[in-house]
């Protein structure tokens, strides 16, 4: 899959992402409607700020976000998300790479920060293919309950 453009998180897909967007099994974790906070924070301009940004296709098509926390002058903690329909099929590394690309291009950071719940395995290799190192783990509370999330790095 070939992406098009990155540019800020609209309203429209926001909403789409919070409201519409339903990943199946052990990856409903991930629905924005379980974890309040998080649905709050992308559905609401304000708090959503300059930091959350949509990828689309060439079809201008959303197929994916991300959002980036600054952590310090040279570390940004990534957050994303691929449409539910296009987990799974292998377009996870581009994805990533394409996130990663931006980052380079548009900002000074020098190390990324994933952090992913441990049982999400697919992710995890994913991020590991596109050259990141587990950094350890923490317990992380999220959607009611405390978690495990594994943290990778890349230097960049």
């Amino acid at each position: 899959m070939k992406y098009k453009k990155i540019t800020q998180l609209t309203q429209a897909n926001a909403d789409q992402i919070a409201r519409k967007w339903h990943y199946s099994g052990q990856y409903d974790f991930y629905n924005m409607e379980n974890d309040p906070e998080d649905f709050e924070e992308i559905i609401t301009s304000r708090l959503r700020g300059n930091k959350y940004y949509q990828v689309l296709d060439d079809k201008d098509e959303l197929v994916g976000y991300f959002c980036l926390e600054r952590l310090s002058e040279k570390k940004v903690e990534i957050g994303l998300g691929l449409r539910p329909d296009l987990t799974g099929q292998g377009f996870g590394l581009n994805f990533v790479k394409e996130i990663e690309a931006f980052v380079q291009k548009n900002f000074n950071y020098k190390m990324i920060l994933l952090s992913v719940a441990s049982f999400n395995k697919r992710a995890i290799k994913v991020y590991q293919r596109a050259g990141f190192k587990k950094e350890g783990s923490k317990m992380q509370k999220s959607n009611d309950g405390i978690y495990e999330f594994i943290n990778l790095t890349k230097k960049i």
